[in-house]
């Protein structure tokens, strides 16, 4: 007896994915979701344990890359390997730190790339867009560049709902999930 899929989804395969690994999904919600509520009520706190994590997987992925050169035998990557590798290691050792440098840097660009706005709004013809973008960009950088917790903490923040949005969605794709045809539906071929 062979089944045939029919489904009304518009991406049937993912869905079939989504299904065969239900229990993955599960706890990858469930983690996603206490992660954000975490995120939400300790926002400097949680965002050191996630430059923990970044750092160790800036350490594993700098020293593969580290590998790759010496067996390759391509040494022009090892020096930014090992830049990386230091990188990963602050990050771990000093993860505050870390992120108020992290911080300071973005707000650093962000100064520079809203001068270059508010310096070619003149020539473009969405010149209030780029005005305007240009100052927000500025005070945003000022922000992050003067007061750099205040604005991990934010940010820290804006990960917490992200986080807790994509928990919410993985259970409610594990707990509402029906695929035609795996789930008693859909229609059976009888021709073998």
């Amino acid at each position: 007896m062979r089944y045939t899929y029919e489904s009304n989804y518009i991406f049937p395969r993912r869905m079939l994915f989504y299904h065969a690994n239900r229990s993955a999904l599960l706890v990858r919600g469930l983690v996603f979701f206490i992660l954000g509520l975490i995120g939400l009520f300790r926002p400097i706190g949680s965002l050191a344990a996630v430059t923990v994590i970044l750092g160790i997987f800036l350490l594993v992925d700098a020293m593969g890359a580290l590998f790759l050169s010496f067996a390759c035998r391509r040494f022009s990557g090892v020096f930014w390997s090992l830049l990386l590798c230091a990188a990963g290691i602050a990050m771990m050792v000093r993860p505050v730190e870390a992120d108020v440098l992290i911080a300071v840097v973005l707000g650093v660009w962000m100064i520079a790339t809203g001068v270059g706005e508010l310096l070619s709004a003149h020539v473009s013809p969405s010149r209030f867009f780029l005005f305007g973008s240009g100052i927000l960009s500025i005070l945003i950088g000022i922000l992050l560049a003067v007061a750099p917790f205040a604005g991990l903490a934010a940010f820290s923040t804006l990960v917490a709902v992200l986080l807790l949005i994509s928990g919410i969605e993985m259970l409610v794709l594990v707990f509402g999930l029906r695929v035609p045809g795996l789930n008693g539906g859909g229609n059976r071929d009888k021709n073998t």
